[in-house]
């Protein structure tokens, strides 16, 4: 099975719960993952109002061009 996040729901900072296909459901902090990374694409997030305007394309994607493998998400 490939492994999808289904649905997300912001809970506060950078604490997401994730729902994902096999029906298993995690609460991930991303702000320690947020801040280690230095490309472009992920700088904006640092700020909280806009990393809580993710989207779900099968994994946390936003409109800074940033995304994070579910299977990572996963594994956290």
């Amino acid at each position: 099975m490939i492994l999808n996040i289904t649905d997300a729901k912001y809970i506060d900072g950078f604490t997401v719960k994730l729902y994902f296909n096999n029906g298993k459901e995690k609460i991930v902090d991303l702000q320690n993952y947020i801040y280690s990374k230095k490309h472009p694409f992920f700088q904006p997030l640092k700020n909280v109002e806009i990393f809580k305007n993710f989207k779900i394309h099968k994994t946390l994607i936003w409109d800074t061009g940033a995304d994070i493998a579910p299977e990572y998400l996963y594994n956290l």
